[in-house]
């Protein structure tokens, strides 16, 4: 009863506030960024801009996995010699909470998803089922200070209803929206919040947010593209059929980043892509790749993609960079 009273007042309130034109002068990092703003963060050149990129995983965590996750990562570190990492959606069913525990402290982030992939219908069961997982992390334990992200299963973006849930929560940013219309090099989006305008966009799966919720951010997924098809995550691309396929279509697509406006590149692995030998093979190729062949490329998970997000610093700054330390 009290989550469904709390649900009508933040509702009541979104509804209430009218949705303003972002103005940048206004809408200040650390905690705010238009929708409409073009430029890099901290109005940087492409040549002074880290090329992020950021490598995602979904549903379950445990040993069967644990192998192959372990196998992407092993093998490379950034430019200031620290391990790179990346970031874990943690879905409840079948999960290991001791390794969800081991990988919190090797520097991998941990984020949110759901119990067992079925997607809440309401804002009182995005509330729930956000809790109920966040809770079971934390029990895990990883320090609740240090759960950021959410993302939903099957990137079915859950709308308001969904950001309600993510804001009752005190979660940082979602990460589940795929777009189509914001893929190409011209029109690649960097991560923005709903303080004010929040565009027209919309979500390729699901629903986007209609309503304003200060300081959350949203971390958009470009659709890849690869042979005549378009997916949100290299899975959907139905056309990988050999290992030189599976590195073509992350290369490919990082190029449109770093040609682009050096936009973060979110890649998304489920442990479907990874079961298959050589789209690992492939997978593990691409990550080594991009950090020998470009010294201005970092390997970080998406927390610390926020983080230089909201303090903006150049490459030629970034060995001393805090939120990418060891």
């Amino acid at each position: 009863m009290k989550s469904f009273i709390l649900v009508l007042v933040f509702v009541s309130l979104c509804v209430a506030q009218t949705p303003e034109p972002c103005v940048k002068e206004a809408c200040l990092l650390p905690d705010c960024r238009c929708f409409s703003d073009s430029e890099i963060p901290g109005g940087l050149t492409t040549q002074e801009t880290p090329q992020i990129v950021t490598i995602t995983m979904d549903y379950t965590l445990n040993s069967e996995y644990e192998p192959l996750y372990d196998q992407i990562f092993e093998a490379i570190s950034n430019p200031n010699g620290c391990a790179c990492t990346g970031t874990f959606y943690i879905q409840d069913l079948n999960t290991n909470y001791a390794l969800v525990k081991s990988y919190a402290e090797r520097g991998f982030e941990i984020g949110v998803s759901s119990l067992d992939g079925t997607l809440p219908t309401t804002s009182t069961e995005w509330i729930d089922t956000i809790k109920a997982v966040k809770e079971k992390i934390v029990g895990a334990p990883v320090d609740e200070k240090q759960i950021f992200g959410y993302r939903a299963p099957q990137l079915a973006a859950g709308g308001d209803d969904m950001f309600i849930g993510i804001a009752d929560q005190n979660l940082l940013y979602d990460s589940s929206c795929s777009t189509k219309e914001y893929a190409s090099k011209a029109t690649l989006k960097w991560p923005f919040t709903y303080d004010y305008d929040y565009g027209s966009f919309t979500c390729t799966g699901g629903q986007s947010d209609t309503l304003k919720f200060p300081g959350r951010w949203q971390v958009l997924i470009p659709e890849l593209e690869f042979n005549g098809q378009k997916c949100a995550t290299p899975q959907s691309c139905t056309n990988v059929m050999t290992k030189k396929d599976a590195f073509d279509i992350l290369y490919n697509n990082f190029v449109t980043h770093f040609d682009g406006n050096r936009a973060p590149y979110t890649v998304i692995i489920d442990p479907v892509w990874m079961k298959t030998d050589y789209k690992l093979e492939g997978l593990i190729e691409f990550v080594e790749y991009v950090r020998v062949a470009f010294d201005d490329v970092w390997i970080v998970n998406q927390i610390q993609a926020l983080q230089w997000i909201q303090n903006p610093t150049p490459i030629a700054n970034l060995t001393d960079f805090q939120p990418w330390q060891c």
